[in-house]
C-alpha cells in the first residue's frame, strides 16, 4: 500500500498557477515551484511528474478559473453591453489590484512559448476562441436589445479580444488605471448606441 499524501493537491497547484503567472515559465525553476508550494521536488514529481506536466496543469487550472470567471461575468449579466462593462471594469480593477497586474497567466503563456510548443498553442487558441465566443454572444445580445450603434455586432468580438491581449501586456508595466481604464472605455465608447 502506498503512502498517503501529505499535502493539498489543489492548494499545491493553486501556488503553481500564481507562481508561472508571475514568472513565466523559462523564469520559473523547480526549486522555485517547490518553494512556492511549500513542498520537497520528489512531492512535486510524484503528484505533477515533470515541470511541463506541472505547467500544463496549471494552465488548466487558470483556465478552469480564473477564465471561466472571466466568461461567467459577461455571460452572466442581464444585457450584453453590462456584461461587457463588468467585464472590462472587473478587468481593470484586478489589473491595479489582484493578481492580474502580472497580466494573464495565457497571453504570457502564448508570448513566451507559442512559437515552440505547438500542444500548448493549441490551448491558447483554444482560450482566446472561448473569450471571442463570449464576447460575440454578448455583442449579439446588445444588439438585439438595440445597444449597438448601427452596423456593430458579433463581428467585432476579435477587436474586443485583441483589446483585452493588449491590456494583458499593458498591466505588466503597471500603467494605473487611468490608462486601463481609458483604453477599456474607449474599446467599448466605440461599439455602444
Amino acid at each position: 500500500m502506498g503512502r498517503k499524501r501529505g499535502f493539498e493537491i489543489d492548494e499545491a497547484l493553486g501556488a503553481a498557477v500564481d507562481t508561472f503567472w508571475e514568472r513565466g515559465f523559462d523564469a520559473t525553476s523547480v526549486q522555485t515551484l517547490c518553494r512556492a508550494m511549500e513542498l520537497q521536488p520528489g512531492s512535486v514529481y510524484a503528484a505533477f511528474g515533470s515541470k511541463r506536466e506541472l505547467f500544463t496543469a496549471a494552465l488548466g487550472r487558470y483556465v478552469a478559473t480564473v477564465s471561466a470567471e472571466a466568461v461567467e461575468r459577461v455571460n452572466g449579466a442581464p444585457s450584453g453591453m453590462l456584461g461587457l462593462r463588468a467585464y472590462f471594469a472587473h478587468l481593470v480593477d484586478s489589473m491595479v489590484d489582484g493578481k492580474r497586474r502580472w497580466g494573464c497567466l495565457i497571453t504570457n503563456s502564448l508570448v513566451e512559448l507559442a512559437d515552440r510548443e505547438p500542444e500548448l498553442a493549441g490551448l491558447f487558441q483554444r482560450h482566446l476562441a472561448n473569450l471571442e465566443t463570449s464576447f460575440a454572444a454578448a455583442l449579439t445580445r446588445a444588439r438585439d436589445d438595440g445597444e449597438l450603434r448601427a452596423g456593430v455586432g458579433p463581428e467585432a468580438a476579435p477587436l474586443l479580444v485583441a483589446v483585452v491581449q493588449g491590456m494583458n501586456v499593458m498591466a505588466k508595466g503597471r500603467p494605473g488605471r487611468a490608462a486601463l481604464k481609458a483604453v477599456a472605455d474607449s474599446a467599448l465608447a466605440g461599439l455602444a448606441a
